[in-house]
Formats: C-alpha cells, sequence, structure tokens
C-alpha cells in the first residue's frame, strides 16, 4: 500500500512541475532563458568595461575609515585631485584586513584607477578606484533604498546621459544587485532625460528551496537643469525558477 502512495505521488509531483512549465507564458520562458544563460549579462551595445584581471572597487565613505570611525554611510567618493584619490586608496588598503601594493596606476575621464596586488598572493588583484567629481559625484547611500545617485558634470546629450547610467550600472556604483539587463533605452524629454533599463535579479535558493527570478523597471530620470540623476525601481513579476 505503501509503494503504491509513493507511486501517486510521484505522478502527481510530476503532472504539476509539467503543467508549471506549460502554465508559463512565452514571455516568462524567456526571462528563465536569460537568468540561467551564463554566457548572457547585457543586451548588444550596452555600455560596460572589459576587465582582465582583479575587480573594481569603488572607494567610499566606509572603506576609507578604521572600524571605530565607520558610520553606517555608504557613499561612493570623487575627486578630480589625483592625490586625494591616492590618500583614499591608500587609506582604504590600511584598514582592510589585506595589503595590496600598487603596482600601476592610471586615469580615465571617469576616474583615477590603483591597480593593487596583494603582497602573498599575486592573482590577488583590486582595481582600487576613485570617481572623477568633473564626471560624476555620487549622492547614493547604499545602505538606504535608492533615490538619487548623482550630480552628472559631463556634457549634457542624450548618448552621454546613456553612457553614464549604463557605465554606473555595469560598475555597481548603482548597488541594486541586479544581475542581468534584458532591455535598456533612453528618451528625451523637455525639461528631462530619462533611461529605461529592465533588469532580472536571481535569488538562489538552497537545498529543497526553490530559485526565484524578479523583474524590474527601472527609470532613471536627469533634470536637464541640474544635472540630477533620480531612479524608481519597481518589482513587476516573479517567477518560480529551478528547484534545489
Amino acid at each position: 500500500m505503501k509503494n503504491h502512495l509513493f507511486v501517486i505521488l510521484t505522478i502527481v509531483l510530476f503532472i504539476s512541475c509539467d503543467n508549471d512549465e506549460i502554465n508559463r507564458t512565452d514571455e516568462e520562458n524567456r526571462i528563465l532563458e536569460l537568468a540561467y544563460n551564463i554566457d548572457y549579462l547585457y543586451p548588444e551595445g550596452f555600455y560596460q568595461e572589459l576587465i582582465y584581471e582583479g575587480s573594481a572597487y569603488y572607494e567610499n565613505t566606509v572603506s576609507i575609515k578604521p572600524i571605530s570611525e565607520r558610520e553606517h554611510i555608504w557613499i561612493e567618493l570623487c575627486t578630480n585631485d589625483k592625490n586625494e584619490a591616492l590618500l583614499w586608496s591608500n587609506n582604504s588598503n590600511e584598514y582592510s584586513s589585506v595589503n595590496r601594493e600598487i603596482i600601476s596606476e592610471r586615469e580615465t575621464d571617469k576616474y583615477f584607477e590603483f591597480k593593487r596586488q596583494n603582497v602573498e598572493y599575486e592573482n590577488d588583484i583590486l582595481l582600487s578606484r576613485i570617481h572623477k567629481t568633473s564626471y560624476f559625484q555620487p549622492k547614493l547611500d547604499k545602505f538606504k533604498e535608492p533615490d538619487t545617485i548623482g550630480i552628472y558634470n559631463g556634457e549634457l546629450s542624450k548618448n552621454s546621459v546613456n553612457e553614464l547610467v549604463e557605465y554606473l550600472w555595469s560598475c555597481g556604483s548603482i548597488g541594486l544587485g541586479h544581475s542581468k539587463v534584458i532591455e535598456s533605452q533612453i528618451k528625451e524629454f523637455n525639461s528631462y532625460y530619462e533611461q529605461y533599463i529592465q533588469s532580472i535579479k536571481i535569488v538562489y535558493g538552497d537545498w529543497g528551496i526553490s530559485d526565484y527570478i524578479y523583474v524590474y523597471d527601472n527609470y532613471f530620470k536627469m533634470n536637464k537643469p541640474d544635472s540630477t540623476l533620480i531612479l524608481e525601481t519597481i518589482k513587476i513579476i516573479t517567477i518560480k525558477g529551478r528547484d534545489n
């Protein structure tokens, strides 16, 4: 009797799972495919930097202070002074649990960068970065819900605003933790630009718990008079993913 009951339950569960697949819309199946595609991150043409060695880290109000002096405020730093940027990078390294020496440095229109290597493990590379104020002034406190992202100080145009938003997204400065972008487009209005990004966030389940995929509509608005960038993000879809 127990064996028969086990077989019946197995069949019911199989049919239930199969029905879940059948009941998914084409759009949900497309999103699931993108979510689990290890080769997909952004749509074609999305601005991103290719980093072949190490990982980028933007110094902030937390990293440059000793633990005893840190406040519950996490805002990325900016300056036009290379010496100040170097000081912040050195302070961050001093208060880190790992000592990394500077092995090279570079400067772009967007940031100062100090390439640091672990003194004990040469494969441990960190790209210590500080935003250039002449390009972008961060205002976002990553300990809070995102609202005002910062102030753009570059040339104001549709293309430049698009690059700014996608750059901040791809380098992690937006702080949403969304893993993939489905769509990105920008529109210009009389008094502002609006960048729309639809994104995916995957929450992986533990043993016996399913993954969940969340889809968000993100609206970045840059006011033309003051070049302030603000964000509104809305969760629009929740999809049950793979079972674990």
